[in-house]
């Protein structure tokens, strides 16, 4: 299970550093099509663009975010309990979590694929969505992928 963690954790920092490019790209773009705007020659499709990269800004984030421990918890009330009630929570927790974004990626996944099949591009620069669809698929796997590894790690404190 470690190699399997190390591994996980090691693609969600990677993707956390392409979620960063991907947010200072984001942001050179807008800084530029401002800029641009003062002299009435805007960038063509900003604004797809933007909402392409803040896409890939999230998804990419999420699974290193889930990987430090980062989300929210409200644990009021588990932090009362017994530290194996604890372990048990989190394991049960966590299984929902891994199922949720696994069939989340799934469903991305075959939507991506039926946007080949009918040749959805963006309206103003004629990009195709899917690959973007894509890459938010991966990065929601890499979550799940998170989420699974956590069910081992409490899953081993259970029967410590």
């Amino acid at each position: 299970m470690l190699s399997f963690g190390k591994t996980v954790y090691g693609f969600s920092r990677k993707l956390n550093i392409l979620s960063g490019i991907a947010l200072v790209i984001m942001m050179g773009l807008v800084f530029i099509n401002v800029a641009l705007r003062a002299v009435w020659q805007p960038i063509l499709g900003t604004y797809e663009f933007t909402g392409f990269l803040a896409s890939l800004t999230i998804t990419f984030a999420l699974a290193h975010c889930a990987s430090e421990k980062g989300h929210i918890a409200i644990t009021i009330i588990a932090d009362w309990l017994p530290p194996r009630v604890q372990a048990i929570l989190d394991s049960f927790v966590a299984i929902l979590g891994t199922a949720l974004y696994a069939v989340i990626s799934w469903q991305s996944v075959r939507y991506a694929i039926h946007m080949i099949k009918i040749g959805e591009v963006s309206p103003a620069t004629a990009t195709p969505f899917y690959p973007f669809i894509f890459a938010v698929a991966f990065g929601l796997l890499m979550l799940a992928l998170i989420l699974l590894n956590d069910v081992f790690q409490s899953i081993r404190k259970i029967f410590k």
